[in-house]
């Protein structure tokens, strides 16, 4: 054993100095570390303002790059989202908020999404125009809904009125 380790222990700085001038003179391009440059978040797919009618499901959608892989968050306007029964928050290689569970036209607000890692941060913003469904009854005595001031649909007989 002590033949062996003292032969190991006057080859190893031996090997490190060969392998160090090696490294100095370019001989061995990967001795550092294989380290990926840093990159600031970008927002290459940038949230669309979504207009949707009171009870639908609203979807924004945004993709980000950057290295280390930013962190990214949702805000409503100005406050944080966090994920709930009515806010859904999910990510597939692209990044998406649903708000759900009966959007009124409460609910129209300014969205931003923010994209933040130890390279820089960035931020888009988007806008959620919640339209309101009107049911009125035309000169038949039948009903129509309309969404804003348009008509967005035919008659709507309601059973048993």
């Amino acid at each position: 054993f002590a033949l062996w380790s003292g032969a190991m222990g006057r080859r190893g700085p031996l090997r490190q100095r060969k392998l160090e001038r090696m490294a100095h003179e370019g001989a061995l391009p990967a001795v550092a570390v294989d380290q990926k440059e840093k990159q600031k978040p970008e927002i290459v797919l940038v949230p669309e303002p979504v207009r949707v009618l009171e009870g639908e499901t609203a979807r924004f959608r945004c993709r980000v790059t950057g290295y280390p892989l930013p962190k990214v968050n949702w805000y409503l306007n100005g406050q944080l989202i966090r994920k709930s029964k009515r806010f859904r928050l999910r990510y597939d290689g692209i990044y998406y908020l649903d708000i759900v569970d009966y959007v009124t036209s409460d609910d129209s607000a300014s969205i931003m999404v923010k994209a933040v890692n130890i390279a820089g941060e960035t931020s888009s913003h988007a806008f959620l125009l919640v339209q309101v469904v009107k049911m009125m009854k035309d000169d038949e005595g039948e009903y129509i809904f309309y969404a804003g001031e348009k008509k967005t649909s035919g008659k709507l007989i309601v059973a048993g009125w």
